[in-house]
């Protein structure tokens, strides 16, 4: 079985992290070596704005969704959720092309960058796969 990480797109296809979406509370608590504390998810800027891409694709105002996974670019440089999300706006507005090369620019930087599995990385390159299939 392949181990996503939690950071990496959730595989049910919401565009979410897996961290966000279906990771499961086992998965979540920590071992019982650590002590129990209460665990209460933060969310960050990063991932409120992210998220917020999400909701807007699903709302179809995917001019203020693009707008967003731009500022992403540009305040989260060194974050994969910039690529990704533009990848799901394009993806939504049917530009496949687009779509391809955004999903294809998360793959080479999930690669370079630390804390993805090459099973997320791998991801990108099949979103990137199906897109070009589907031109």
């Amino acid at each position: 079985m392949v181990k996503i990480g939690r950071n990496a797109p959730c595989p049910c296809g919401s565009g979410k992290k897996y961290k966000k979406c279906c990771l499961s509370p086992q998965q979540k608590k920590k071992p019982s070596s650590v002590k129990k504390q209460r665990f209460i998810p933060v969310y960050t800027e990063l991932d409120q704005l992210s998220n917020s891409v999400v909701d807007l694709i699903n709302e179809n105002k995917l001019d203020e969704a693009e707008a967003v996974s731009r500022e992403l670019l540009t305040e989260y440089p060194d974050q994969v959720d910039g690529f990704n999300r533009l990848a799901m706006v394009y993806e939504a507005r049917g530009e496949k092309g687009k779509a391809a090369e955004y999903y294809r620019k998360a793959h080479r930087f999930a690669l370079s960058n630390e804390g993805f599995d090459k099973a997320s990385a791998d991801w990108f390159l099949s979103e990137a796969k199906r897109m070009e299939s589907e031109k």
